[in-house]
């Protein structure tokens, strides 16, 4: 438990939660969990400072890369530079994997946002430009009703 002397900028829970946009809830669950360990002062009320924010937006990108709590407290936490390099090694494809399914899925998106054809699925042409000759389906012209 770290106290924190009054002259510097500190939030409580429900202040951090509004500058964070991470609800109250969570905040409290980190704070639990040791993910995100709020300064505390005499009274055991939790305090948020300015060395909070950064631990907060690692824990944030984190979440979006897929890790769960425990890596997440192996990125943070663990004072071996060697595990963090191991689990950043095996953690880097997954994450290029994801970069490219969503270069993929932006140029699908802008294709939609552009196309004509009635049934833009059908339609084909960003499965020219995105998919490999082998994995494109055979192409079929529209069926007449």
């Amino acid at each position: 438990m770290h106290t924190v002397p009054p002259q510097h900028p500190q939030w409580t829970v429900a202040q951090f939660a509004e500058q964070s946009g991470i609800p109250a809830t969570t905040l409290r669950y980190w704070d639990d969990e040791g993910l995100l360990v709020a300064d505390r002062l005499v009274n055991g009320h939790r305090r948020y400072t300015y060395g909070h924010t950064a631990r907060l937006q690692m824990i944030q990108m984190c979440q979006a890369l897929g890790c769960t709590a425990d890596e997440i407290r192996l990125i943070l936490d663990t004072p071996d530079p060697a595990a963090r390099a191991r689990y950043a090694a095996e953690k880097l494809p997954e994450v290029l994997e994801k970069i490219e399914i969503l270069r993929v899925a932006a140029t699908v998106l802008r294709h939609v946002a552009e196309c004509a054809h009635p049934d833009a699925a059908s339609c084909g042409a960003w499965m020219r430009e995105q998919l490999p000759d082998d994995a494109r389906p055979a192409h079929r012209p529209p069926r007449r009703s």
